[in-house]
This record gives C-alpha cells, sequence and structure tokens, in this order.
C-alpha cells in the first residue's frame, strides 16, 4: 500500500500535479470553478473538468465528463448563476432537460424574439388553401369559355392573363387586388384593356359584377417593311416556314387560318388558288396563289390533313428563332419587327396601292366592317417610290411578270411593259 502511494505521488508530481488534489487537478484550478458533483447517471465521483462554457453575459459554466459512463453534463451552480443574470434582462425559451432539482444537463438556447408556430403554420395552410382554389378556378374558367363559344386564341389568351396576374400576387376573389396589380404592371395599354376583359368575363362565369378601372386602347400604325426584306427573310428560313411565309405574303391571311384551318383538300392546284376558312368572324374567300408558291407547296410532305403543323405557338416560336439568325445575319435589325401579322398588313397596303379600290381590300382581308381596312389607305406615300420595269415579249412572259406581282402600264409595239414598286 505504500508503495502504491509512493508511485502515485511520483506520478501526480511529474505531471505537475500537487499532492494534496483530487481527481487530477489542483485545489487552485478546482476552486476556481466550484466542487465536482456527482455523476447524475451512475453518481460516480470520477470526472473530468470537459472545459468552460460562457454564456450570452459573459458567466462561466464548467463542463464535466464522467470516467465511468461517459456522460457529459453542466455544473449546476454555473447554470443557476447564468440565470439569475439574464431574468434580469430578457426572458429565455430553452430546451433544457432537467436531471434532478440541482442539475442541468444540456446546453440552452437564448432567444430574443418569439414566435407563433400555430398561427404561421395556420396562415400557410390558408395561403396554400387559397393557391390551390384559384388555380382550380381558373381551370375553370377555360372551361367555361370553350363552353360559350369563345375562340382557341381567346381562350389561350385570357387564360394566362389570369394565371399571370395570380402569379403576381392578384387575389382573383378580389377586384380590388385585381385592380392594384393591373395598375402596377408596366404593361402597354392595350395589354391592360385585354387583362380587364378578361376579369370581367371571370366574374360574369361567378356571376359577379365590379367596377372596371379604365384603360383605352393606343391604336398604332403598323409596321410595313419593304419587299427586299420580307423576300431575303423567306428565303433565309427552312422549306416549311419559306412556304408558310410566302403564302402569308401572297394572300395576306391570318396566323391561325393558315396553320390551324388550311388542308390540302382547300388547295386547288390546277386554279391555282385557295379556298381559307375564316376566324374571328371574317369573311369566308377565295385568293389566288402564284406558280411559285403551288411548286412550294407540292414539295411539302403530305402525312396530315392540314398542310402545317396546327400549333401557332410552335410555328412562332421556330419563326423568332430563324428570324433573329436572319436579323444577324444580315445585319438589319428591321426584319426583328417582321411578325406574322406583318404579313396581312403588307398584303392590305400593297393592295390599295396597286388598285386604290377599298372594297377590294377589304374583300381580300376579309373583313366585315370596312372602319378595319380603311387604316391601309394611310400608311405608305408611294409618290416617291421607285419602279422596276420588265417588258414581255411572249405570252408566256406576261402571264410569268403578272403572277410575280408586275402590273401592266402600256404596248410598246409589238411588246408590253410591266412595273412593280421596289
Amino acid at each position: 500500500m505504500a508503495e502504491l502511494t509512493q508511485q502515485t505521488s511520483a506520478t501526480n508530481r511529474i505531471f505537475g500535479i500537487e499532492a494534496g488534489s483530487k481527481n487530477g487537478e489542483s485545489e487552485h484550478q478546482r476552486d476556481s470553478v466550484g466542487v465536482s458533483p456527482l455523476c447524475p447517471h451512475c453518481g460516480s465521483k470520477r470526472l473530468w473538468r470537459d472545459a468552460l462554457r460562457y454564456s450570452a453575459f459573459g458567466d462561466k459554466i464548467q463542463r464535466w465528463l464522467c470516467r465511468d459512463c461517459g456522460l457529459r453534463f453542466s455544473d449546476p451552480e454555473g447554470v443557476k448563476n447564468a440565470w439569475s443574470s439574464r431574468e434580469k434582462t430578457l426572458r429565455t425559451s430553452s430546451n433544457v432537460i432537467k436531471a434532478s432539482d440541482d442539475l442541468v444537463i444540456t446546453r440552452q438556447i437564448c432567444v430574443t424574439e418569439t414566435k407563433n408556430l400555430a398561427a404561421e403554420q395556420q396562415t400557410t395552410e390558408v395561403l396554400r388553401r387559397n393557391e390551390t382554389d384559384a388555380k382550380g378556378k381558373i381551370v375553370e374558367y377555360s372551361f367555361w369559355l370553350l363552353k360559350e363559344g369563345y375562340a382557341k386564341s381567346t381562350i389561350q389568351g385570357r387564360t394566362k392573363l389570369m394565371k399571370r396576374m395570380s402569379k403576381l400576387g392578384a387575389d382573383i376573389f378580389n377586384p380590388e387586388s385585381i385592380k392594384e396589380v393591373i395598375g402596377k404592371q408596366e404593361w402597354n395599354p392595350s395589354r391592360k384593356c385585354n387583362a380587364v376583359d378578361a376579369y370581367t368575363t371571370f366574374l360574369r362565369m361567378l356571376n359577379l359584377k365590379w367596377q372596371p378601372p379604365i384603360y383605352f386602347r393606343v391604336r398604332k400604325l403598323p409596321f410595313i417593311p419593304t419587299e427586299n426584306e420580307i423576300d431575303q427573310l423567306i428565303g433565309g428560313c427552312n422549306k416549311r416556314m419559306a412556304t408558310f411565309l410566302q403564302l402569308l405574303k401572297e394572300t395576306g391571311m391570318r396566323c391561325g387560318e393558315a396553320c390551324q384551318l388550311l388542308k390540302w383538300i382547300d388547295i386547288d392546284f390546277e386554279q391555282k388558288s385557295v379556298r381559307v376558312t375564316p376566324e374571328k368572324g371574317s369573311n369566308p374567300r377565295i385568293l389566288p396563289i402564284s406558280i411559285k408558291l403551288v411548286n412550294m407547296l407540292n414539295n411539302l410532305p403530305k402525312n396530315m390533313p392540314t398542310v402545317f403543323i396546327p400549333n401557332a405557338d410552335n410555328m412562332r416560336k421556330s419563326y423568332q428563332r430563324q428570324r433573329k439568325h436572319i436579323a444577324a445575319k444580315l445585319q438589319n435589325q428591321r426584319i426583328l419587327n417582321i411578325s406574322f401579322h406583318t404579313f396581312r398588313h403588307y398584303k392590305g397596303t400593297m393592295e390599295y396601292a396597286r388598285t386604290k379600290d377599298i372594297l377590294h381590300v377589304m374583300q381580300v382581308l376579309g373583313h366585315k366592317n370596312i372602319k378595319n381596312t380603311l387604316i391601309y389607305t394611310q400608311l405608305i406615300d408611294f409618290k416617291d417610290e421607285e419602279f422596276v420595269a420588265k417588258v414581255a415579249h411572249s405570252e408566256a412572259e406576261v402571264c410569268q411578270l403578272i403572277e410575280g406581282g408586275f402590273e401592266y402600264v402600256c404596248d410598246f409595239e409589238p411588246h408590253k411593259i410591266f412595273r412593280k414598286r421596289k
């Protein structure tokens, strides 16, 4: 026993521990932070000091480690002092687990703000439910428009506007919220008018009314490109798109009339004409086409009833990609302003410039109201335009020039002179 005591004393001297210390600590170190407690799990006295922890207010709290069971816990006296300091300044919420009346074995979490988690969860559920109800009502709205006989393009446009306003934070069941969202957007007046019309029909579905905001459509003169720019655009597109654009150029058809409604049985290759099935309440019509367009149509595959893929959105996206590439290649930004409807404006303008007959233009475009046709009388002043002159020496050349858009001027025996604007 004496030998064991001497060995322990020698070991303590090697590690610099005083002879009167307990558990491998000097009396000065032990007294500086308090007396070692018992392990709350196994009751052992074999404890190590496991570093110090500092509270938010600078209080020192001793951490202990039991060498028998491995439990880590805090000095209860230090925790009690830290709590006394905190209670003077703020309330705290904690996840403290008390093992006994005098012992705390987990750390504390101080917060400066408390949240009502139940109320927050309830608010989130209400928002989700409202969002789900809005989506369901918009789907119901699209089917209601279909039952009411609205055109497919109108249904798609108004449904997209309702979804857009909902994503912007509008409560579609609150007219004042819709007014606020529409007013904040940097949309042009025409788009705002379309949004008001869409919400008006939505309320009509719900048998409700509102006081709509007042917006006025600003009617602008359309952009009219030159024939050279149109031909460059057509020549740069792929075979199917070039045929589609050439058809729009020669007939002035709407995009939907040419893409979704035109079938192979509507094309008379012998008489070189196209029968147009109208949309948007227009008049049906039969329009002549050139031999060039006939050949382009014959080169297309005839593996479906319609001439083109009956999806206007996909056709438009493909056109926009090709148009952007052509404009960059030619370094002509004016080409970017040529849309599908621009070809219709171009046809109406050229027909009026050639014939000066507004009723003829009205018939070609299928308008029911002449007010829609009168706009083409003020688009371009051709007084200073230059012409290309051609001389026909035979009947075949005369036919070829007429199909190419040339107009007869006079006879120069034995020949005939034609011209076309550049």
